[in-house]
């Protein structure tokens, strides 16, 4: 009987503990950003980073489509940008939204494998 109880007592904490993680990030395409977040935009920058506290957007132009993903390391969150497919003529405007809490303090961008600077970082 004890070790029943002591089995479910476990399983409640490992479903608790995985519930109320305080260091859950989010990163998603965003069809659209708030107003006064949009007109910080520079449109002659092909990625920039839009930021306050705990939510950030990472605007990238590509003249390809993209697939994102990102990973966590240690304090950083390591955004990963692959581009593929046709190249159009007209370059297409990628936006991410990132929440994330104060332990992730750095953010880090990978086009298609290799690091890359922010053209622009903005706060809001």
């Amino acid at each position: 009987m004890k070790r029943i109880l002591h089995g479910w007592l476990i399983a409640a904490a490992l479903v608790s503990s995985a519930c109320s993680d305080p260091e859950v990030t989010s990163f998603t395409e965003v069809n659209q950003v708030p107003g006064d977040v949009w007109e910080l935009v520079k449109p002659d920058q092909a990625l920039q980073l839009l930021s306050s506290k705990d939510q950030s957007y990472i605007v990238f132009e590509s003249e390809q489509a993209v697939a994102a993903d990102y990973e966590i390391k240690d304090n950083t969150v390591i955004i990963q940008l692959d581009e593929s497919g046709e190249t159009q003529e007209v370059p297409e405007t990628h936006v991410y939204e990132l929440q994330t809490d104060a332990k992730r303090d750095t953010i880090e961008v990978r086009v298609n494998g290799k690091q890359r600077a922010f053209d622009n970082v903005t706060g809001f």
